[in-house]
């Protein structure tokens, strides 16, 4: 009998800057990680072009399908310029072990955790956390209108970086990649919500916060938020006509 097939743990990748990877590229910096690989900005040495590249833990993904599911949601959800925008897959091998790689667009900026950290008091001012706020739901919309969503929206998934007297943010992963539900979507204005609060300094700048504040992070109350936005349009339509003389 067949030993069932059971491939082997690869807890972290850590490519150094200058490692070339399946004889195309060249690593440049890790971006991200998470449960299912690590994102990596890497160029592509015939071109010079600087792409993204999301390289999948072999036990998270033996067969490939996760990253096959994952490019077709991206392009599926190309429109949405929130997004990064897909390009294709590779193969590459760590350790003598297949890794299924997509190769994506390269989206510029810090990640918004490390982008707060450099700002006075770790937060934004008021209007600059409403207008980032703006574009996420902006961009998200088109997802929760289509019925998807997106599963993993935090500060460490959001890429920021200013431009002109604004901000430009893009998302950088999926996490979930299921069937869309209504609860998944609750989800994603949950989080949303909750990346506000991040901006605008946490439970620590809560109580001292104007009531055009407050009337979206509700307490970070799961039942409140929802009862006012069942999506990231609701939010984005709540913005778009507040009263800041309330």
């Amino acid at each position: 009998m067949e030993a069932m097939y059971r491939p082997s743990k690869v807890k972290r990748f850590d490519f150094p800057p200058g490692r070339s990877v399946a004889g195309k590229y060249q690593i440049e910096v890790q971006l991200g990680s998470g449960y299912e690989g690590e994102v990596y900005a890497i160029v592509e040495r015939a071109t010079g072009i600087r792409r993204a590249a999301k390289f999948y833990y072999p036990h998270r993904d033996p067969m490939g399908k996760a990253a096959i599911v994952y490019a077709r949601k991206l392009d599926a959800l190309r429109h949405c310029t929130i997004l990064m925008q897909y390009h294709h897959q590779e193969i590459a091998y760590v350790q003598k072990k297949k890794v299924m790689v997509v190769i994506s667009e390269l989206v510029e900026g810090q990640k918004l955790s490390e982008f707060l950290s450099q700002q006075p008091q770790q937060r934004l001012s008021t209007f600059e956390a409403l207008h980032v706020l703006h574009m996420l739901v902006k961009g998200i919309a088109p997802i929760h209108d289509r019925g998807e969503y997106h599963g993993d929206i935090h500060d460490d998934n959001i890429m920021i970086r200013r431009q002109g007297i604004g901000f430009e943010v893009k998302l950088l992963d999926f996490f979930d990649l299921g069937k869309p539900t209504r609860s998944k979507i609750h989800k994603d204005v949950l989080n949303l919500v909750q990346v506000f609060h991040t901006l605008v300094g946490g439970r620590k700048r809560y109580g001292t916060q104007r009531k055009v504040v407050k009337n979206i992070i509700r307490g970070l109350r799961d039942s409140l938020i929802l009862q006012r936005f069942q999506s990231a349009g609701d939010i984005q339509r709540h913005l778009e006509n507040l009263d800041w003389a309330e």
